[in-house]
Parts: C-alpha cells; structure tokens; sequence
C-alpha cells in the first residue's frame, strides 16, 4: 500500500512529521480554538498526498475534540455555537458537492488573505487605538452577525471540507466578540466536534479514509493527551489580554503560511 512505502523510504522522517502534525492540532485545539490547527495539513503533505493526509488527520482531529470538548464543556458559548454550527454544516454540504469542482488552491488564498486583515486591523487597533473598547466592539459584531456568520462560518465549513483549514475563517468570526478565552475555546471546540462528525460520512463516500490510513491515525493516537495537556495548560497561564494578543499573532503566521502555499 501506498503509505507503507511513504513510510519505508524515511521511517525516521516520515514519523517525526506525522507527530509533529497531530501536536499542532491538539495544542490548537484545546489551548487556543484550533486555528494553528490549520498547519497540520500543510506539514503532514511534505510526506503524504493531501487526500491521504485527510483521511488520516479527519479521525485524529475527532477524537481531539471528544476530549477537548470534555475538558471546556462548561465554557461553551450557546448563542454563538447555534450560529456557527447552522451556517458551518451548510457550508460542508456545499464543499461535498463541489468537492471535485473547487480549486482549493483560490479557497486557501482567499481565506489567508482574509485572515490577515484581520490580525492587521486587531495589531492598528492596539497601536492606534479608535476609543472603541472590547465591548463597543463586540457589540457592533453582533449588529453584523447576520452578515459576518453566514461568510465567515459558512467559508469555515466549505474550507474544513476540502483541505481541513477552517479554524481560521472560524477565528475571523469570534475573535472580535471578545468572550472570555475559556469561553472562546470551548465554543470553537464543540463548533468543530460537530463540523467533523458531519463530514464523516461523506469522506467515506469520497474513499477518503481506508484501512490504512486509519492504520496510521490509530499509530499517531498517544501523541494527543501530550498536546491537549500542553495547550490547556498554555491557556491556563494567560490572561485574556494575552490569548487575544497571542491568538492573532498566530491567526496572521497561519494565514500567511497559507497564502505561500498558494504562490
């Protein structure tokens, strides 16, 4: 089979990028709402087909969710879940029926270039500040939510279908509602729980997940409590203040590691 021949020509290699990748999404996930979970996919195709690479990380990234969701079940933001979850399955479904259509390659552009603005205007905020607090802010979100969560949620459910990077058109929707960082968390990580189981199914319909890949998911299964621990505890130690700032620094790296992908 095709990956155990990946696996032969670099054993060494080819496991560090396979654990290297699973980390990324389990400290994503379960310390800062999944957006750096968006390089999984971008490393684990440096030594396997992205098709492959999906029906090995898709698995992986639920049972991640079972325990992340466990761990920030009490944070979770029901309004914005609603939302989400409503405008995200509707862009899933649109992603399986334009699956062999979509240039993944415009999708991937579009969404790093969007999440780079957004990160630029968070940094133009904070060093030319417009006497808008947080919570001025949030409330002028809320007055576009019937805009900003049809586009943005239902981009992140199109992308997480066909090439697994929704976390980050996910981020450009809540961040700027400014919840709390548990609150911020345990709602993305029942947003994603939800949008992966429903992509199940029509993965399998697509032949995307096969014995071998799930082969290698059950392989990579123990580097995940590593990560989960790791991320709850990096949330742990940081303010609000500091997630915020943190999170949309990695919003703009992962963004711009998108468009490169993409030049």
């Amino acid at each position: 089979m095709i990956l155990f021949e990946l696996f032969g020509q670099a054993p060494v290699y080819f496991a560090l990028i396979c654990i290297l990748s699973v980390l990324a999404v389990s400290i994503s996930k379960s310390g800062f709402g999944g957006a750096l979970g968006a390089i999984s996919m971008p490393i684990l195709i440096f030594v396997m087909p992205p098709k492959m690479a999906i029906g090995v990380l898709l698995p992986l990234f639920l049972i991640t969710d079972v325990w992340v969701v466990y761990l920030w079940r009490q944070w979770v933001n029901w309004r914005f879940l609603f939302l989400m979850a409503g405008f995200g399955v509707t862009g899933q479904l649109l992603g399986w029926l334009l699956f062999d259509y979509l240039s993944d390659r415009v999708l991937t552009g579009v969404i790093g270039v969007v999440g780079i603005l957004t990160a630029l205007n968070y940094g133009r905020a904070l060093i030319f500040p417009d006497g808008e607090t947080g919570a001025e802010t949030a409330a002028r979100m809320m007055r576009r939510v019937w805009v900003r969560a049809p586009l943005f949620c239902g981009l992140s459910g199109l992308a997480s279908f066909v090439s697994l990077t929704g976390g980050i058109a996910a981020q450009v929707f809540l961040l700027p509602h400014a919840l709390a960082r548990q609150a911020f968390v345990g709602t993305m990580s029942v947003y994603f729980f939800v949008i992966n189981i429903v992509k199940l199914p029509f993965y399998a319909e697509l032949d995307l997940i096969r014995p071998e890949t799930l082969y290698l998911s059950a392989w990579l299964l123990p580097v995940i409590p590593v990560g989960v621990l790791l991320g709850r505890w990096l949330n742990r130690k940081m303010s609000d203040r500091i997630f915020y700032h943190v999170s949309h620094v990695v919003l703009f790296a992962m963004s711009a590691k998108l468009i490169y992908d993409v030049v």
